[in-house]
């Protein structure tokens, strides 16, 4: 095809080159990382899909599966240097070849140990928490406001934090009615005609793909608790909002920020800072945004009933799904997915 050439043999075996507008969004891709990078000296994988998958101006985002495989490919043609630093670990960084090793020293002293300091360590569970802590807000508003929404899962904010900085939480049971689990979910929610909501909370920079394990732990949770799941994360990619929650019967939101306790705000600051590590999204709160409070308090009540219909009708495949016993594309025809029959789960190439 026209727009392959230009590409890695590696890049041209994978299944996203049958496609000429993933190769074009892929060139697309390759053009905005050197860019960035003539800007920046030097970046993490994660800076770059900020800049690139989440930012920029309107047509030029290019989405993280199809990033990756810019980088893989731009690393095969050695148009490409990975480096790494002893103060992030493993993780590697991108730098054009031209750049000087003295520039990227210098860049990554102050870069390196930055990302490791919020990526590494107890620092996730901080996140963890500030997420929950947030939708935790907006479930004790709803309660207040009507006493039939009542909830499990509790932060004692008037509380000291712990040694590790955290709120002390008192988790929701692992039994509800006749449903029981070797699980916690985050939060469980009654009142809704539809049954309980499990609440799951995911506070990651990575966007979820539908392949991900974290879908698979709110399946497990939300089919042993016999309640209907509710997922929270930061960013989730179209194909799983459209070709596998919705028609599965999982509501999900995003939150379109990644929050951190509020006592954070020098940290969050700094990696928010767009010479920094560039993560924008980056919130130091403990008050939900009004998009969260927004879905809690009138989206999700206006849309449960279906989506907990649908959840009903699919769970137990989804229950086989999450156990290893189906795979996506068998799951997808049995629940009706636009992708069914039609669906291969892609290699995974590159490691992030």
């Amino acid at each position: 095809m026209a727009v392959s050439a230009g590409f890695s043999e590696k890049l041209l075996q994978h299944p996203e080159a049958g496609s000429e507008a993933a190769l074009a969004r892929i060139a697309l891709g390759k053009k905005r990382i050197q860019s960035v990078l003539d800007r920046e000296t030097v970046a993490h994988y994660r800076t770059l899909e900020q800049k690139i998958s989440d930012q920029g101006p309107e047509g030029q985002l290019v989405d993280p599966h199809l990033l990756g495989l810019a980088v893989m490919d731009m690393l095969e043609q050695n148009r490409l240097r990975s480096v790494n630093h002893p103060g992030s670990g493993k993780a590697p960084w991108y730098t054009n070849l031209t750049t000087k090793d003295e520039a990227i020293a210098k860049r990554l002293d102050v870069l390196a140990p930055l990302y490791q300091s919020v990526s590494g360590g107890g620092f996730g569970n901080l996140t963890g928490d500030a997420l929950e802590v947030v939708v935790f807000q907006v479930l004790r508003s709803i309660f207040a406001a009507n006493k039939r929404f009542a909830y499990q899962g509790h932060f004692y904010l008037d509380k000291p934090k712990n040694e590790h900085g955290r709120f002390v939480k008192l988790q929701p049971p692992k039994g509800v009615g006749g449903g029981i689990t070797t699980k916690e979910a985050d939060f469980i929610q009654f009142g809704h005609s539809a049954g309980p909501l499990c609440i799951e909370c995911k506070n990651y920079r990575e966007w979820l793909y539908p392949g991900s394990q974290l879908i698979k732990d709110t399946i497990l949770k939300a089919y042993e608790l016999e309640s209907v799941p509710v997922l929270v994360a930061r960013r989730i990619h179209y194909s799983a909002m459209s070709n596998f929650l919705a028609p599965a019967g999982i509501i999900a939101h995003e939150s379109f920020n990644q929050y951190y306790p509020s006592d954070q705000a020098e940290l969050a600051e700094k990696v928010s800072h767009k010479r920094s590590l560039g993560f924008t999204d980056v919130i130091a709160t403990e008050t939900p945004h009004k998009r969260t409070r927004v879905f809690f308090e009138k989206t999700l009540p206006s849309i449960v009933d279906a989506m907990g219909d649908r959840w009903n009708s699919n769970k137990d495949a989804l229950f086989e799904y999450a156990k290893g016993e189906l795979n996506l594309a068998q799951l997808y025809t049995a629940i009706g997915s636009p992708a069914g029959g039609k669906w291969n789960d892609p290699p995974t190439d590159f490691e992030f």
